[in-house]
């Protein structure tokens, strides 16, 4: 367990290095087949119904983002049984195998374990969610062949689940990046600072930006707020900065941030800077220094 736990560990803090999101998945499902010894892994990113939305399904003998090949077969997987029913109605977030949630006997004679069975060659899938607000259940599906999934299993599974959901973070934010502005013009205006900010820096102001606090950017991104003002304090430093205020302004001069809309004053005229400025998705300025982003 040590040694499996110390392996994802590593290879979260590599995937937090990177500026490419398309690298964030490889790396870390191909290390959660090792270590749960699976042979396929579903990965749910985004909400899904029944007859809607995409099956992101990973082994080493097959395409990345190959489907299951069965509209009926993806049809099963999307409905997430058992696990949606867990997951998606309770705060208990434990890893599990579906024979433990619903025992044995009912999953082995389950429609989806039947389906699964002719399908892939499994019979037994474990569910790894990531735990957040409201009824979408995101995460893994791990699936294996042979015996069911074990107390040591679930064990580790529970203490990699913070890792995962830092790096989905992290993931969501790069895509957000990479598709609000121009990733050239973004590059373009990094180089120009006084130093380029770092894949975490980018990740952090982008945070900064939205109104959140030290403690609320270092949940988001599983590190503690003393690492959140360390962040804040290069950004102010390479952005020529005074306050957060100050560095999303500048940042979005610089095209590493979007501009918000400007909003329409009484007289129907578009508000200068300073309109501008009360409108960063909701910013409360509350001081100048990283002690006060808490």
């Amino acid at each position: 367990m040590p040694d499996r736990y110390a392996r994802m560990l590593d290879l979260a803090v590599e995937v937090m290095s990177t500026e490419t999101p398309g690298l964030v998945w490889p790396l870390l499902t191909e290390e959660l087949l090792l270590a749960l010894d699976g042979e396929l892994i579903v990965v749910k990113e985004v909400p899904w119904t029944r007859d809607h939305g995409s099956v992101v399904i990973r082994s080493p003998g097959r395409a990345p983002d190959g489907g299951a090949g069965d509209d009926s077969v993806e049809a099963h997987i999307r409905s997430g049984y058992p696990f949606i029913d867990r997951y998606g109605a309770s705060s208990d977030w434990t890893p599990q195998s579906a024979a433990r949630v619903v025992g044995m006997r009912t999953w082995k004679n389950s429609p989806t374990a039947d389906a699964l069975r002719q399908a892939f060659g499994t019979h037994h899938v474990f569910g790894l969610p990531l735990p957040e607000k409201g009824p979408h259940v995101s995460g893994f599906l791990v699936h294996r062949s042979g015996g069911d999934f074990t107390r040591h299993d679930e064990r580790y599974a529970a203490r990699v689940q913070p890792l995962l959901k830092a790096a989905m973070a992290h993931r969501a934010l790069l895509t957000a990046l990479h598709a609000s502005s121009g990733s050239d013009r973004g590059r373009q205006a990094n180089h120009a600072l006084a130093a380029p900010l770092t894949p975490r820096e980018t990740n952090v102001l982008h945070l900064l930006a939205t109104g959140l606090t030290a403690e609320g950017i270092g949940r988001r991104l599983g590190i503690s707020p003393r690492t959140v003002h360390k962040h804040l304090n290069a950004l102010y430093r390479k952005l020529g900065a005074a306050d957060r205020l100050s560095a999303v302004l500048r940042a979005q001069d610089e095209g590493l941030l979007p501009r918000p809309a400007e909003p329409s004053g009484a007289d129907g005229n578009r508000r200068g800077p300073a309109g501008a400025a009360t409108g960063l998705a909701g910013m409360t300025v509350a001081g100048s220094r990283p002690s006060a982003a808490t």
